[in-house]
């Protein structure tokens, strides 16, 4: 039963929807930052190289990519609840696995495939969730909070470090990370009724025509999450090469990650208050994170510091406004629509890892950081680009491919 008003049911408000998809894309993010803030304590077991660490993170957002679109399909046609507890499942299972019984490489590494594959499955139904149980005045605050959870991830893995992977071990945190992952389902109690309202809301689903703007924004998209990915999944390991200690690694990609978890909010809350053009307010903080990445290449404890920040930190903020952008677009099929956002997405997050671990291996930081730069101002490109398009009439106003 609903609400008058198009208001969410009583029992399911609009804060509770919000923390609830908070949760669990925090859930979903936060063993692919862990893997790289713990890939030094790792090594102490057994052999695990920057090649490695590269492909882990890759493949992980490769089979997201992969998977995405469709599942944010499927999502829209079988319920947004019942996709997300299928990928929760998946994804607690995998961190069991990396915390018991994973002794090389190889099985961290497919491990780390079956994340990627949760986060694929449950991603677009985050944002679905939202869109059904938020009213649009409080999108912007809404979506602020959510695309905050990597963020908020990646603080926690770099604290995570110094406090639980140095101590107790790196499996610990993994252990950890797997109750995370039930904590966050069981906040789902309840919200099956959202299912419809979804439904309702997608039920033209058949067709995305090429050239729409959500394709534009999903190569913009792909760009800069190639290039702060790439820098970020390397943050420690980089520090550490440099000249940092572990913890001092651990304290910089938290501090970085707290930054963004601040600017994506109150961008989230600016949104809200001050409707204006959200693909330019990405399009800025793409551009300073190319700011960050070239102050990096450039070396020196103070520059790599205020860079990382940049990049990592206000830089990386981008996914909000253009997150609010593609549903604003996009409201009759909110699922599908992320479902495409976020395969751009997380194909740049592929490329970027697969390219930083091959010129860190090679030991060329400073033409890496360079890389992600230019990538990071070619997305600047791409979403100022897709400002004046204008969204075809289908007729259905549906998604999916022609």
């Amino acid at each position: 039963m609903t609400s008058p008003a198009g208001e969410p049911p009583a029992s399911l408000s609009p804060r509770r929807v919000t923390l609830a998809a908070t949760g669990l894309l925090l859930a979903a993010t936060l063993p692919i930052y862990l893997i790289g803030a713990v890939a030094v304590n790792v090594r102490e077991d057994f052999a695990f190289t920057s090649e490695e660490l590269g492909l882990a993170v890759a493949l992980a957002f490769g089979l997201a990519a992969a998977i995405t679109q469709v599942a944010g399909r499927v999502a829209d046609r079988v319920g947004v609840v019942r996709s997300i507890r299928f990928s929760v499942g998946l994804l607690v299972a995998s961190m069991v696995a990396i915390a018991t019984v994973v002794q090389s490489a190889a099985a961290l590494i497919a491990c780390m495939a079956l994340v990627g594959l949760a986060s694929g499955i449950g991603s677009p139904g985050y944002s679905a969730l939202i869109a059904a149980g938020v009213p649009e005045r409080r999108q912007g605050t809404a979506f602020g909070l959510l695309t905050s959870a990597p963020q908020i991830a990646a603080f926690a893995s770099g604290l995570a470090l110094p406090l639980i992977a140095d101590p107790f071990g790196w499996r610990v945190v993994f252990a950890v990370a797997a109750v995370v992952g039930m904590l966050a389902v069981a906040t789902l109690s309840g919200a099956g009724a959202l299912d419809s309202r979804a439904r309702v809301a997608s039920r033209g689903v058949v067709s995305l025509r090429r050239l729409e703007p959500v394709h534009v924004m999903a190569l913009a998209a792909a760009l800069a999450s190639a290039g702060v990915i790439g820098m970020r999944s390397f943050l420690v390991v980089f520090a550490v090469a440099v000249g940092f200690s572990s913890g001092e690694a651990g304290l910089l990609l938290a501090a970085a990650g707290l930054v963004a978890l601040t600017t994506r909010i109150g961008l989230g809350i600016l949104g809200d208050r001050r409707p204006g053009d959200a693909v330019r307010r990405a399009a800025i903080l793409m551009l300073v994170a190319a700011l960050g990445l070239v102050l990096m290449a450039a070396g020196g404890d103070l520059a790599i510091v205020v860079g990382a920040i940049l990049a990592g930190g206000i830089g990386w903020g981008w996914s909000a406004p253009m997150s609010l952008a593609v549903i604003q677009r996009y409201r009759d099929a909110p699922a599908a629509a992320m479902g495409t956002q976020l395969t751009g997405f997380y194909a740049g997050a592929v490329i970027g890892p697969l390219l930083v671990g091959v010129l860190v291996g090679a030991e060329e930081f400073k033409f890496a950081w360079l890389l992600c730069a230019a990538l990071a101002l070619l997305a600047v490109t791409a979403a100022l680009a897709s400002r004046g398009m204008a969204r075809p009439a289908t007729g259905t106003g549906a998604l999916g491919s022609e």
